[in-house]
């Protein structure tokens, strides 16, 4: 009888169960998914046309003109102001354009595609001979356009806000032959592109 008691609590007092749920990995809460998430990309201020600058033109000369036009993208094609994987699907060279069209004056400064730093992204003067330099130059005025331009476009300021600086140039009305001269300032804010600073 003794034995049979003692086999009995041998059995009861066997070797404890294992508790699986001790070691299973404990399970995120909704919180900390979320919290482990990136965070949502901040979004841009949306820039009213006066917020976005503007470009003054004078033409004097065979014709003469005065204008100013609003900045926006239409103004401004400027890579520096695009994320790096935006500009990998970018084609042409490095640089900007710039571009202060209207209704009786049209110019723009456009890549030269030359040296690939010819267009950089800081301030810079940009001298024009004989319609020669580090970028083009194109100026119409009406159906006619300015050729030759000798002169400059001075970059006072660059970078991921704002492109300002002045224009002096001349050059040959083109019917005609006759002197032409563009003078302006500009001041165009980046329009909330992914790498504008607002």
């Amino acid at each position: 009888m003794k034995t049979a008691l003692l086999l009995v609590l041998i059995a009861a007092c066997g070797p404890p169960k294992e508790d699986y749920t001790k070691d299973q990995p404990k399970e995120e809460t909704p919180t900390e998914k979320r919290a482990s998430a990136p965070p949502p990309p901040v979004k841009k201020k949306v820039l009213t046309e006066a917020e976005l600058g503007t470009c003054h033109l004078t033409a004097s000369g065979a014709v003469a003109a005065d204008q100013t036009t609003p900045g926006g993208k239409t103004a401004t094609n400027i890579s520096y102001w695009y994320s790096a994987e935006e500009q990998k699907t970018m084609m042409g060279v490095d640089g900007f354009v710039l571009n202060c069209n209207g209704a009786d004056i049209r110019f723009s400064l456009v890549p030269g595609g030359g040296k690939k730093d010819g267009m950089p992204f800081k301030p810079k003067k940009y001298d024009f001979a004989a319609g020669k330099g580090d970028a083009n130059i194109m100026i119409g005025l009406g159906k006619a356009s300015v050729t030759n331009v000798s002169g400059s476009v001075d970059i006072t300021a660059f970078d991921s806000h704002h492109i300002a600086g002045t224009i002096d140039l001349s050059g040959k009305l083109m019917p005609g032959g006759k002197d032409e001269k563009l003078v302006g300032t500009f001041d165009l804010v980046c329009p909330g592109l992914s790498a504008c600073d607002k």
